[in-house]
């Protein structure tokens, strides 16, 4: 297969029966009723201790009250929002309530994902594997020994073997899909020490340390383990900017990939993230927008402990904070002067230089709007 035909376009699922009929809903100069899809940290705490974590500086500082968290799902099955990705932040399944919210959900007819470090995924297995639509998880190696430099543990010990059998456990009893993510790391990256790379090409040893030469070894475990795909992505520095990756890792990822997809098959599938391209192929950190508003803002949002965001990029970000669902209903929040103060001030061509994966759904919807919706497709995926 072609590198296009194992890329990721979110802007694809643009097109679905359902979301061109709440996009045609929407009232461009007020707003959407709703999003159509939440991402919802449920707690900024996390039991690993990983060098490069974008969101360091949040983590393990608060959760959303247990009563809380359950009547905000609530609140969410009532404005009609259709998908929920329980993300961080910190560790989503770390929540104590994270079962309850789960079979909540699910029950409702609502969309679940789940972007976790799987340790958690034994002890929430029945109501995971019954609801979620999909459960990524982010492993970043192929050994014990990588896992334990690029997600360490806060006691020292690797657990690489324990995510591994939490996975396996789940593939066995699971209704949606399983992934196991990699990001491509190297030396400068947040102070990953990984391994000296040995550059067969050059037969020396690179002064890169990086997990790339366990990309082919983590894919062929992922199949092995029943996982549904295997998802190689980039990495980005605290500002959500594409790192970009010098010669000797593009080649070797290169050839890894191409390995990697030998694997291939019906039930199994190498994906490259969208923008691993970009910073592999030595293309610009920057992504000029042409274009002053969000649309994507209007069809999802991100609710944290600290705050609700416009989107993840700006998770933290008080200039973009809508305000805290502690303090409000969901509907008070969406509707609210806040929120209103905030959208209109957001310019994606002055504030999101970095590569956004939902630019192309953005370019996408505005020529929508301007010259007429397609004739939709049946739904197949609803985590636009």
């Amino acid at each position: 297969m072609t590198r296009i035909e194992h890329t990721l376009h979110l802007s694809r699922k643009l097109s679905q029966r359902s979301v061109v009929a709440y996009l045609q809903a929407i009232d461009w100069n007020k707003g959407s009723d709703a999003p159509f899809v939440v991402e919802l940290d449920p707690t900024s705490r996390c039991n690993l201790a990983c060098p490069d974590c974008i969101s360091g500086e949040l983590l393990n500082k608060d959760e959303l009250p247990p009563q809380r968290l359950l009547r905000l799902v609530d609140e969410l099955i009532d404005a009609g929002v259709r998908a929920v990705i329980l993300i961080g932040g910190g560790e989503p399944m770390m929540h104590p309530s994270i079962g309850e919210v789960i079979r909540k959900l699910g029950s409702a007819g609502v969309k679940i994902g789940i972007t976790t470090n799987g340790l958690f995924l034994k002890k929430y297995l029945e109501p995971t594997a019954e609801y979620a639509s999909w459960v990524r998880v982010s492993m970043d190696a192929g050994s014990s020994e990588t896992f334990n430099r690029v997600r360490p543990s806060k006691v020292g010990k690797s657990l690489f073997d324990t995510a591994i059998r939490n996975m396996e456990e789940f593939a066995r009893h699971k209704k949606g899909r399983l992934g196991y993510s990699f990001m491509v790391f190297n030396q400068g990256n947040y102070g990953f020490k990984g391994i000296p790379l040995v550059d067969g090409a050059l037969d020396k040893v690179s002064h890169i340390t990086t997990n790339i030469h366990e990309i082919f070894q983590a894919a062929r475990l992922a199949k092995d383990i029943g996982c549904d795909y295997f998802e190689v992505k980039p990495m980005y520095d605290i500002n959500h900017f594409s790192v970009m990756q010098p010669d000797t890792v593009t080649r070797i990822v290169d050839e890894q990939l191409l390995r990697a997809r030998a694997l291939d098959d019906a039930s199994f599938k190498v994906l490259e993230a969208t923008k691993l391209w970009a910073s592999l192929h030595g293309e610009s950190n920057l992504e000029p927008k042409d274009y002053h508003r969000c649309v994507a803002a209007h069809s999802r949002t991100l609710i944290t402990p600290s705050g609700v965001y416009v989107c993840p990029y700006f998770r933290g970000a008080e200039h973009k904070n809508l305000g805290r669902i502690q303090d409000m209903s969901f509907r008070q929040l969406w509707h609210g002067a806040r929120r209103t103060q905030v959208m209109a001030g957001l310019d994606p061509s002055r504030d999101c230089p970095m590569h956004c994966i939902r630019n192309d759904s953005n370019v996408r919807v505005e020529s929508w709007i301007k010259g007429g919706f397609p004739l939709p497709s049946d739904d197949f995926d609803l985590f636009i």
